[in-house]
């Protein structure tokens, strides 16, 4: 798995001979730096000598910046604790999932530093209808599924999905203050990637071929600042 780095290493004259440093930086991709902790506190850490021994292993929240290796080849994994549960987080609506991993040699008296911008490996779908809809509309539901997965959201929630699962499909169903009730088939969404949420725009326009909705894509699940609209 591809993920951002910036290293830097060199001697240190005031280190006990033959011990080696690692300083670790550690950002979610997508998530503003840190100004006051370079290791972000929801990723944990796990050392591996020769990269499959294990050698040291950190929790999220108690990672030091400055960790003590024997010279070696060491591989250095970066990832939130949630890899096996996500998927049902949040009442089934998921939440994001990162790792990331590289590959250090660490020599005498070395100080290695290390940043890490970790990459998600799911992505999300958010929902965003338009103005005065809850005005117009009394209740709806709002479907998504992906793989063996379904769930709901309502707006300003967001949905999370393994990106090996495929594509996502959406549906709305809303009952207007008259008690009529409007739905459409399920829509297929195909063209989804790591790291991206993606939003569902309704609008009041008909649209044979898309429902009436625009897909907006941004750059980073926690952040909606790079919309590219379809």
């Amino acid at each position: 798995m591809c993920i951002a780095l910036l290293t830097a290493c060199q001697q240190d004259a005031d280190l006990p001979t033959g011990e080696a440093v690692l300083e670790l930086e550690l950002t979610r991709a997508g998530r503003p730096t840190a100004t006051t902790r370079a290791v972000d506190d929801d990723l944990a850490v796990a050392i591996y000598k020769d990269h499959t021994t294990p050698y040291k292993q950190y929790s999220a929240g108690s990672i030091p910046r400055k960790i003590s290796l024997e010279p070696g080849t060491f591989r250095v994994v970066a990832y939130t604790e949630n890899q096996s549960t996500w998927p049902s987080a949040n009442d089934g609506k998921g939440a994001a999932c990162y790792y990331g991993d590289t590959i250090i040699t660490m020599e005498n008296d070395m100080v290695f530093r290390l940043h890490m911008e970790v990459p998600a490996t799911n992505y999300a779908v958010g929902l965003q209808l338009p103005e005065h809809f809850n005005d117009l509309f009394r209740t709806y539901t709002f479907t998504l599924k992906s793989g063996t997965r379904t769930t709901t959201i309502k707006e300003g929630e967001r949905a999370f999905f393994d990106v090996a699962d495929g594509g996502f499909s959406y549906a709305l169903r809303a009952t207007n203050t008259d008690g009529k009730t409007s739905s459409h088939s399920d829509i297929e969404f195909p063209e989804i990637a790591a790291g991206k949420l993606f939003t569902i725009h309704y609008s009041y326009d008909s649209d044979a071929t898309s429902g009436g909705v625009d897909i907006v894509i941004t750059d980073d699940m926690g952040n909606n600042d790079t919309d590219i609209s379809l």
